[in-house]
């Protein structure tokens, strides 16, 4: 029979990378397609508190140093206790994660953090809801880190002193802060990294009363932001319903010029 070149064939796989059925018929028809398929059948991973999810994922790639974690560019970890707690018990299989570049975590505790500092050198976007205030010191491990979403913070260690790290990530890309109640906490904390504010985006939705917040941070990327978006809301409504127009050139002022604001 006749085959056809290495090269050709992974551009025949890349080109179904959207194709999961077919990707998963690549894999039985030959040892040698399989590690292309994989390139992109685990490009995407979601791990969720599930028992049968780790017994079978470790049944399936007992040896870590072949597990397709390695593939996958795209993490998301739901109810990071519950994983910390299985990933205790089946020998740090969640470190296999070393490739990610995009990492949203989703009710996160204290014990995940020390699991998941520094999980991947590779994570340029970082997305975190329900996290404790702690999680600061998680942000500060990804030397690479561009774009940060914060979305409701636990207020609980609010008041704790925070002793910021020696170095922090440039964070050039997007900043999007949706934190009712605490946006003052969360600003301060974040303007007080060693490394500064690069952002060249910054999305806030807050309170009338963060205004003074929110303008040390626009004032922090001066030089470096290119696009803002500020929505405020009444301290009695949902904290998605936004008043916009004449109050946001009134929190930011003439820095929100730039990038086409009012």
């Amino acid at each position: 029979m006749s085959s056809l070149p290495p090269e050709i064939l992974d551009h025949v796989i890349d080109y179904l990378h959207n194709e999961t059925a077919t990707l998963k018929a690549c894999c039985v028809v030959s040892k040698s397609w399989v590690p292309r398929a994989r390139k992109h059948l685990f490009a995407h991973v979601e791990l969720d508190a599930c028992d049968f999810l780790f017994e079978t994922w470790k049944k399936t790639f007992p040896d870590p140093s072949s597990s397709p974690a390695h593939h996958t560019r795209s993490l998301l970890i739901l109810t990071p206790p519950t994983i910390t707690a299985a990933d205790t018990s089946a020998g740090g299989w969640v470190r296999t994660f070393r490739s990610v570049t995009h990492l949203q975590l989703i009710h996160l505790d204290r014990a995940s953090l020390v699991l998941l500092h520094g999980l991947s050198p590779a994570v340029r976007s970082l997305n975190l809801t329900i996290v404790p205030f702690e999680v600061f010191d998680l942000i500060c491990s990804f030397p690479l880190l561009e774009d940060l979403r914060l979305i409701s913070l636990d207020p609980e260690n609010d008041a704790e002193v925070w002793n910021p790290p020696l170095t922090s990530p440039k964070l050039t890309g997007h900043l999007d802060v949706r934190t009712s109640g605490v946006f003052p906490s969360v600003a301060r904390r974040l303007l007080d990294l060693p490394g500064g504010l690069h952002f060249s985006k910054i999305t806030a939705f807050f309170f009338p009363g963060d205004t003074g917040s929110v303008t040390d941070l626009v004032s922090e990327c001066s030089d470096t932001l290119e696009s803002l978006t500020a929505r405020v809301y009444p301290s009695s409504a949902f904290p998605f319903a936004s008043v916009t127009g004449q109050y946001l050139t009134t929190a930011c002022g003439h820095r929100c010029t730039r990038g086409g604001l009012p």
